[in-house]
């Protein structure tokens, strides 16, 4: 199971955010714009998942690699301008991401991949796209793998001697 999987998993059991009939309220954006799904109709409120770039930390003798993931939890209002609306966004997109988290925390044990999470410094913040009349809820997590795969996938050629 990848962590998009699993994160499209926990979208399509939680009360909030569910597919039911012709609506999408989950994208992996790296992979749908990929397969040009990026002009799919998003139902909200939704999910949203993009990879991140990859950084290496550690030393030359024991590097890591670590992948990182944006995942945003957003939900449409449809006047910008009507506080209380915005404020409701924000609060039901909060507790969603929350509930993610805990999710995730709980699941440590049952999916593998999640092992390679940490959410300890992990930050939960505020997302404003006011001019898509979006706003909820995003954060930052990375995962991290010994980066020892001296074989580089076999991927150059041996020469005799060398």
């Amino acid at each position: 199971m990848t962590f998009s999987d699993y994160i499209e998993m926990l979208a399509s059991q939680h009360k909030e955010v569910r597919h039911r009939e012709g609506e999408c309220h989950y994208s992996f954006m790296a992979e749908d714009a990929q397969q040009s799904l990026s002009h799919m109709r998003m139902s909200f409120p939704c999910v949203l998942l993009d990879e991140a770039d990859v950084d290496f930390t550690g030393s030359d003798s024991q590097t890591f690699q670590r992948d990182g993931y944006s995942l945003l939890f957003v939900d449409h209002v449809r006047d910008t301008g009507d506080a209380d609306e915005v404020h409701r966004a924000f609060h039901r997109m909060r507790c969603v991401a929350l509930d993610f988290l805990k999710r995730m925390v709980r699941d440590r044990n049952r999916v593998r991949i999640l092992n390679r999470f940490s959410l300890v410094g992990v930050e939960l913040g505020r997302v404003y796209l006011e001019s898509a009349g979006l706003y909820g809820y995003g954060t930052f997590l990375q995962h991290s793998v010994l980066f020892t795969d001296l074989d580089c996938n076999h991927a150059f050629r041996i020469e005799d001697g060398d």
